[in-house]
């Protein structure tokens, strides 16, 4: 069985030598690793690590529940988002039960509902890369999960609000809003977990935070049955107290992932607008810490060519109508301008 299954495509090439900028992971490079390792420094210092972590999770889930303006009990920590899809596979799918992905979106959806045995549906968005709401609602049937990625990867675009409301007003199973790179969004549907039992928000401390070695990331769900989740069917120990109490200090001195984020805000607009003036490149608006380039030349050679010159990007294909994509992380200044210039010698070349 296992072999008839997809496994999932890392980004980053491991031949790849000397790299100048790696953009293929949406890793975030705004907060300064010299900020970061005292507080980790800190955390080590502090941490007994022989004994389990008990109270520093709860901290840390009160902490994070008042920041977010839920309930504590709304609250489950997991080993980043990643687990929480894994786990709310197990735990709300049975075997050939429905699963709705829409996409293009990320692949570890697909690959966790068929490892639970579900029967997966794809769905594509609209062209415009908006929620095809009355087909979604048309396949999804009466029970079952359907995920959504909102802002999106690879297209960058966050879904309009009130058209995940309709489908949790309209679909009587689970809706999984997937909100990895909301903090770099205008808004975020987190706060309506508490009214809506059919909602359930995905958070990772790997992108704003740029904590993404460190695994850390929450399930978000109605208050009236994440306590069971936690209880029933995450791990006793959900995750390490190491782990949570960097993330307590971070969000205790939450000014420097704030400017992190302003800062990546500032640089994706100044990309942004040089990508816009290269003949052969469209770039498609973005509320996440990537871009998504459609190209007019072979997106693997293209991608090929940057690796030479020390540019890793995502290779991606056809999104819709869209050839010839690739997807490249927001860095530094100095990394966006080595990628600027490989591309424009990548473009005048092919």
């Amino acid at each position: 069985m296992l072999n008839q299954l997809d496994a999932y495509q890392f980004t980053n090439d491991l031949s790849a030598a000397n790299l100048s900028a790696k953009l293929d992971a949406n890793e975030n490079w705004h907060i300064p690793t010299e900020r970061l390792q005292p507080i980790v420094a800190e955390a080590v210092a502090t941490v007994d690590v022989r004994k389990y972590p008990m109270g520093i999770i709860q901290e840390l889930r009160e902490t994070v529940a008042k920041r977010l303006g839920v309930r504590e009990e709304s609250i489950v920590p997991t080993v980043g988002a990643d687990q929480g899809i894994d786990l709310l596979c197990q735990g709300f799918l049975r075997e050939a039960d429905s699963v709705v992905i829409v996409g293009p979106t990320y692949s570890f959806y697909k690959l966790r509902a068929s490892l639970a045995g579900a029967r997966c549906i794809e769905v594509n968005l609209n062209k415009d890369f908006s929620l095809p709401v009355e087909r979604i609602l048309e396949v999804a049937g009466d029970r079952g999960v359907v995920f959504l990625c909102s802002p999106n990867n690879p297209t960058g675009n966050q879904f309009r609000a009130e058209d995940i409301r309709r489908l949790c007003d309209d679909f009587s199973g689970l809706i999984v809003v997937d909100e990895a790179y909301v903090d770099f969004a205008p808004e975020s549907i987190v706060e309506e977990v508490t009214s809506r039992r059919n909602l359930l928000v995905l958070r990772t401390f790997s992108k704003a935070f740029g904590l993404a070695d460190l695994r850390l990331g929450l399930v978000i769900g109605n208050p009236g049955w994440a306590p069971t989740f936690l209880n029933r069917v995450q791990y006793p120990y959900p995750i390490s107290g190491l782990v949570a109490n960097i993330a307590l200090r971070l969000l205790k001195e939450y000014d420097l992932v704030n400017d992190g984020i302003e800062s990546l805000k500032r640089e994706r607009l100044s990309i942004s607008q040089e990508l816009t003036e290269l003949q052969g490149v469209k770039v498609l608006p973005s509320a996440t810490n990537f871009l998504l380039l459609s190209l007019t030349t072979d997106y693997v050679e293209a991608h090929e060519e940057l690796l030479k010159r020390g540019i890793a990007t995502k290779r991606v294909g056809r999104v819709l109508d869209l050839e010839n994509c690739i997807r490249v992380t927001i860095g530094t200044q100095e990394m966006n301008q080595s990628f600027l210039r490989a591309l424009r010698e990548v473009l005048q070349n092919a």
